[in-house]
């Protein structure tokens, strides 16, 4: 897995190494491998109707992948008016996108406090960016939830209407397109058409200030934690 961290690493520019010692993986704790709101469906998730793949433009979608779990996953990421647009970049548990992102920007961080605490799963809560920009029943993933999609999907490094990213498809064979949008640390976009950073609800226990997400690369994905005041994206879900 280490190897594997390394070929990501080599696609970073130089230009951003010092963004990625505070927006990339933590190696110390590698375990791992705003449209509009849809209309309300008959079956699925709150109301929503689940889908096989996106009916028309007008996203988001609920997509069913065929997980285990039964849940599903959005058509795009929060911010975006489709598939392959990146959306916003969101520091962990923030709803509004930043000018910079670091910690002196970082509206859970002071300097007399240190990191403050909003929850170990911010999923559903007020914290979440999901549930803020498109209401109930979306919300972040939780860790759980990326490991399934990681674990029980299957991923191939491709392009959608000129944009890199990973096609994921589920154990069903129907499938959503992750853009790899690359992150934001202070005022700087790094890594855009290389890697995806995305934000799942759930703390790092061990390391207060790290929030765990979903990290890919042309040759890798898998999860692992970073930074909480990171500009990642969000990909929402709902049961």
């Amino acid at each position: 897995m280490k190897a594997l961290r390394r070929i990501g690493i080599v696609l970073m520019s130089v230009s951003m190494i010092v963004g990625l010692g505070a927006c990339g993986d933590d190696d110390d704790n590698n375990t791992g491998t705003g449209g509009n709101l849809p209309g309300q469906g008959s079956n699925g998730s709150g109301g929503l109707k689940a889908y096989a793949e996106c009916p028309d433009g007008n996203h988001p979608h609920l997509i069913d992948l065929g997980l285990p779990s039964g849940t599903k996953w959005a058509c795009c990421n929060v911010g975006a008016s489709k598939p392959e647009a990146s959306g916003g970049y969101y520091a962990w548990g923030e709803t509004e996108e930043s000018a910079a992102y670091n910690a002196d920007t970082y509206l859970y961080y002071n300097s007399k406090n240190g990191w403050i605490h909003i929850g170990d799963d911010i999923s559903g809560t007020e914290y979440d960016v999901a549930r803020a920009k498109w209401g109930v029943p979306w919300r972040m993933p939780s860790l759980d939830e990326m490991k399934e999609l990681r674990d029980k999907c299957t991923r191939e490094w491709t392009r959608l209407n000129g944009v890199n990213g990973i096609r994921v498809t589920g154990p069903n064979g129907n499938s959503i397109f992750l853009p790899a949008a690359g992150y934001r640390w202070n005022g700087t976009l790094g890594n855009y058409g290389s890697g995806g950073y995305y934000w799942s609800g759930t703390l790092n226990s061990d390391r207060v200030h790290y929030a765990y997400g979903l990290y890919f690369y042309s040759g890798y994905w898998g999860w692992d934690s970073s930074n909480r005041s990171c500009g990642f994206s969000v990909r929402p879900v709902a049961e």
